[in-house]
């Protein structure tokens, strides 16, 4: 913990120094989870933190650097990597995006559950794509249209690429792709496809494809996807439903339905995930949400229960 509040630390000193004329921002996401099964452990965790910065250099140029501070691979729990280092260019033909930056498979489904801080979006999840690489994209909007085409590595921020295939994601929405910021209704798709290693018969392959729907009004906001994950032959499958519905400015009560499935070749293997909770915004800045989570295996393998409260701090 000394060495991450270091590294916070003097990524603050450095954004003061090189960053004073542009924009900083932070989140935080940790919470203490409490296991309600035979072993009955609990534990405080410190699940993310992003340090942004961002600005204008001109009308039509302007610059994105995130830091994201999480686990890795090699076991530590307190890591950062350089999420974002984008570039984006307005063009008449639409807003052009150079370097490492977000993927566009599930951000608009993001928005409408809402809630990152207390648990991912089904894709991000269950690793149907990665949150951030690098490479080039465009995004365009026409009206109620809007749409995304982006080629990168594929191999995702946290990695360097280790081969000469490129990965192409596109991303269309009709409608508000902010519902959880404003009233409205969208619907609309996600798709990519990385080709893989090649000999002289197959060539395995990785495609992604997803639907989604989504409205917001009188409080309520809802949403619904389906993904579906074709990996060489192996089919995985997700349908996700979320709900929040806002009570007052300070308390909303929210759920969430998953239903994986792993392969689609072999039945009763997959699994359904339930969350439940109440969303409390204590003041600017701070958010508390305690939830049940509730984990339930299509065979006769042993379910997981748990009590999470979580905790972000936006500043």
């Amino acid at each position: 913990m000394k060495k991450t509040i270091i590294v916070l630390k003097l990524m603050i000193l450095v954004s003061g120094i090189l960053f004073a004329e542009g924009n900083t921002s932070g989140n935080v996401f940790y919470n203490h989870t409490t296991d309600l099964g035979e072993k009955g452990s609990n534990a405080f965790n410190m699940k993310r933190a992003y340090l942004t910065f961002s600005n204008d250099v001109s009308d039509k140029i302007s610059y994105k650097i995130t830091y994201d501070m999480g686990s890795n691979e090699s076991g530590s729990t307190h890591t950062a990597f350089l999420k974002v280092a984008m570039v984006k260019w307005n063009t008449a033909l639409g807003d052009i995006s150079l370097g490492m930056q977000g993927m566009n498979m599930f951000k608009t489904m993001e928005n409408t559950w809402g809630h990152r801080f207390i648990q991912k979006t089904p894709m991000d999840i269950y690793e149907f794509s990665h949150t951030a690489d690098l490479g080039m994209g465009i995004t365009r909007t026409s009206g109620s249209i809007s749409t995304s085409a982006l080629i990168t590595n594929g191999s995702g921020f946290k990695k360097a690429e280790s081969d000469s295939h490129k990965k192409i994601s596109l991303h269309a929405v009709y409608g508000e792709s902010n519902l959880n910021k404003k009233d409205g209704f969208n619907s609309g798709f996600s798709f990519s496809y990385e080709p893989g290693n090649m000999d002289s018969i197959t060539a395995a392959k990785t495609t992604v494809m997803g639907l989604f729907g989504g409205f917001s009004r009188n409080g309520l906001r809802a949403g619904l996807e389906f993904d579906t994950k074709d990996s060489d032959g192996l089919k995985t499958q997700i349908i996700s439903a979320y709900a929040t519905y806002k009570l007052s400015d300070k308390l909303s009560f929210l759920t969430r339905l998953d239903q994986l499935d792993p392969d689609t070749a072999i039945e009763r293997k997959g699994e359904q995930g339930v969350i439940a909770g109440v969303l409390y915004n204590a003041n600017k800045g701070l958010t508390i949400a305690p939830t049940l989570r509730m984990t339930k295996p299509e065979n006769a393998g042993e379910d997981k229960n748990s009590i999470v409260i979580n905790f972000q701090f936006k500043f």
